[in-house]
């Protein structure tokens, strides 16, 4: 994966958006091998917002720039809160478990 960022970056992207490789180490090294800034795609439907947050979390953590999060957003719950809450993890520092104990998008 890292291998693949890489080459996106050389071939002219901005930006390269890429799975989550499922944990921050290996992760770690896809971001430090690109150039450019790296988002998550958001993947398949998670069993919990937890989980979704969690990964958000773990990307962020390993150098990942953003999120380009669709499925998990707009079938959850709340999606307006869901958004919220991936936005705080993503923009303010929250852990996963802070994110997650947001009850309202203010």
């Amino acid at each position: 994966m890292a291998h693949a960022a890489r080459v996106g970056a050389e071939l002219g992207a901005d930006i390269v958006k890429t799975s989550y490789t499922g944990d921050p180490d290996s992760f770690g090294r896809v971001v430090e091998s690109c150039p450019v800034p790296v988002v998550i795609a958001g993947g398949p439907k998670v069993e919990t917002e937890l989980d979704l947050l969690r990964m958000v979390y773990d990307a962020i953590n390993a150098g990942a720039r953003g999120v380009a999060i669709g499925r998990n957003v707009f079938q959850a719950e709340d999606p307006k809160l869901m958004t919220r809450r991936i936005c705080s993890v993503v923009h303010e520092d929250y852990s996963a478990e802070e994110a997650a104990e947001m009850t309202s998008v203010e």
